[in-house]
């Protein structure tokens, strides 16, 4: 699953270069969103679940702290929340949301451009984080709120005011 964002602009203003700057921006922008724990639709995140979970040290994204220690890994009484909040040390203030996506940081740098043309751009997971799908299904991030459309059209505005004054 891509988001495909389709650009009506005449080609004597826009080029691939355009595009692919365009791109980029809405990136950070759906990353930013993403670390201050909004979705697509510029709504919370979902909490994350407080069902007790046992997460095993060898193939954890994580290395797991805190928690209690058992045989080959630990246990958290309160769920992927607990683990999350621990594993990465969270303290009193942070820099994002609770609800941020982010457990090792695979997935959000695995969310790229896949391709830029001058007429449309196409941005999503690469191969690498797959699972990311399956985040999509629970917390929706994969996509652009009516905020970020909103900041696409004054960004290409801006673009092409510039590119006409030339």
């Amino acid at each position: 699953m891509a988001t495909l964002v389709n650009l009506n602009i005449p080609r004597s203003l826009w080029t691939k270069k355009d595009s692919m700057r365009l791109a980029m921006n809405t990136l950070a922008a759906i990353k930013l969103r993403t670390s201050k724990g909004l979705d697509a639709h510029g709504m919370p995140f979902k909490e994350y679940s407080t069902t007790p979970l046992y997460v095993a040290k060898k193939g954890a994204r994580l290395k797991p702290k805190g928690g209690s220690k058992r045989k080959g890994g630990v246990f958290y009484a309160g769920g992927y929340r607990q683990y999350k909040h621990e594993s990465r040390k969270r303290g009193s203030s942070s820099d994002s949301a609770e609800v941020d996506l982010v457990l090792s940081g695979n997935m959000m740098n695995s969310f790229v451009v896949h391709k830029a043309t001058p007429s449309y751009f196409i941005i999503g997971l690469n191969h690498h984080a797959q699972y990311g799908f399956a985040v999509n299904e629970t917390r929706e991030f994969l996509g652009l709120s009516l905020k970020d459309v909103d900041v696409l059209v004054r960004s290409i505005d801006i673009e092409i005011r510039k590119k006409l004054l030339k």
